[in-house]
């Protein structure tokens, strides 16, 4: 008996129908696994499910494709089969193209040095905008975290780049950008202070260091090709809590649409030193490096260093002597790092936040993120590392680290994120222990914070068709 489907072409579409459901089951199932995030959930499988669901809708292209890509022509007579019933090909209407155009963002450009004035003090910073200015685009400003880091992340001591990286980030999903060096650290300096520091001391935290926050907005809002109904901030570490004042109390700055505070600091200040200092030295004891005696002097002077700020006045009085004047070793090191945090009222160490004895110090350990993020009206996105030890994920508890200031959120207001392995200059390090920084910048960026903070920023400004 002689095939006559076979001669039709529609026994060989069968096979390409059958891969296309699959495929299709295959998106469905992606599908399935999708859901939306709510405050406290986690994203794991999420990476999964949207790679297949791309995979589905190209399958499904690739089906409609080639359904369509071929023109009608009359079958060959075959023997044994009725003739077919015209010998030229029906017209074929041009079918409408079933593809979506690849999306796209808009292009950033590249780091452009620019300065802002907040206080009397030139801020120097490093702003990225829109090559194509007639379409406005989100813009961020961020906020960095304590020490002496300049706009990219860099410590004299250290590179980590953490903050061009995020920079990077931005660009990648068509956000404007600007980050800054903070007063002390870069091309700021100590500004209009570097002759005489000491005119700092009778300044206060908001005027040092939270109003060039709020300055830096007011600057990204008025410069060209930004959409100034989409402001956003992002505050990592120290720069997460200075971020919350600015969000629920912003001044001059423009409004906000958005918030992202990546492992901020989530207590008062000077009981997160207390908690490092005594985690440290616990290890210390138990390495043999302190004996236990010493350990114990060191925190009750480090705690009464500590009472003597949040109950006294500033200018405080000269401290005494240290109580270790013999220490040698690792104790030595943390009686003098003590003395320089909790006992220290120089200027210039001050506003890189090393030297809590003045009024700069005594007001930033009065801002308590977990107070503040109840206050929040904007959709956040929040973060912790697992192994980040500086601003722990901690267990919920107030004071314990950031899912208590996470929890602080109006529900549905804020999406937070674990984020796996992640150590707190943002590089996932994996399974390994590696507490010191220096170490820590061999490992490469999270690709899940990366991808995190990405699916959010979609938000704000989606893909267009070209």
């Amino acid at each position: 008996m002689t095939d006559c489907l076979a001669d039709t072409g529609a026994a060989g579409s069968l096979p390409l129908l059958a891969l296309g459901l699959l495929v299709l089951a295959a998106g469905a199932a992606a599908l399935a696994v999708l859901r939306r995030r709510r405050p406290g959930a986690r994203r794991s499988g999420r990476a999964a499910a949207l790679a297949l669901l791309v995979v589905a809708a190209l399958g499904l292209g690739a089906l409609q494709l080639g359904g369509s890509a071929t023109t009608a022509q009359a079958a060959p007579a075959v023997a044994g089969c009725p003739p077919t019933s015209s010998s030229t090909p029906a017209p074929v209407p041009t079918p409408t193209p079933t593809t979506t155009p690849t999306p796209t963002q808009p292009i950033i450009g590249a780091d452009q040095e620019v300065t802002f004035v907040s206080g009397g003090v030139t801020f120097h910073g490093s702003y990225r905008g829109p090559v194509d200015t007639s379409m406005p685009v989100p813009a961020v400003v961020i906020a960095v975290g304590t020490g002496d880091v300049d706009r990219d992340g860099n410590a004299p001591s250290v590179a980590t780049e953490a903050y061009s990286w995020l920079a990077d980030i931005m660009s990648a999903h068509g956000v404007a950008s600007l980050r800054y060096d903070k007063l002390g650290t870069g091309a700021t300096g100590l500004g209009p202070y570097s002759d005489d520091p000491q005119q700092m001391l009778a300044l206060g935290y908001n005027e040092l260091r939270v109003q060039p926050i709020r300055d830096a907005l007011s600057f990204v809002a008025g410069q060209p090709g930004v959409d100034q109904g989409h402001i956003l901030l992002f505050g990592h570490s120290e720069g997460g809590a200075d971020s919350l004042i600015v969000a629920t109390d912003p001044g001059s700055a423009p409004p906000l649409a958005g918030l992202m505070l990546i492992e901020p600091a989530y207590t008062h200040i000077l009981d997160i030193l207390i908690t490092q200092f005594g985690e440290q030295m616990d290890a210390a004891v138990a390495g043999g490096a302190m004996t236990a005696d010493d350990k114990a002097t060191l925190t009750e002077w480090m705690r009464a260093g500590v009472d003597e700020i949040r109950a006294g006045t500033p200018p405080y009085p000269e401290p005494g002597p240290v109580p270790l004047p013999d220490a040698t070793g690792i104790t030595a090191v943390y009686q003098s790092a003590i003395g320089t945090n909790i006992y220290g009222s120089d200027p210039a160490q001050m506003v890189i936040t090393h030297a809590y004895r003045t009024l700069y110090g005594k007001q930033y350990d009065v801002v308590d993120p977990a107070a503040l993020s109840p206050q929040v009206t904007v959709p956040t996105l929040i973060t912790c590392g697992t192994k980040d030890f500086n601003t722990p994920c901690g267990d919920g508890t107030p004071g314990s680290g950031v899912i208590a200031v996470a929890d602080g959120f109006t529900p549905g207001l804020a999406e937070f994120h674990i984020i796996p392995n992640m150590v707190h200059i943002l590089r996932d390090t994996g399974t390994a222990d590696v507490p010191q920084p220096a170490d820590q910048i061999t490992y490469p960026f999270s690709t899940v914070l990366q991808s995190t903070i990405g699916e959010w920023l979609t938000a704000w400004n989606p893909p267009s068709a070209p």
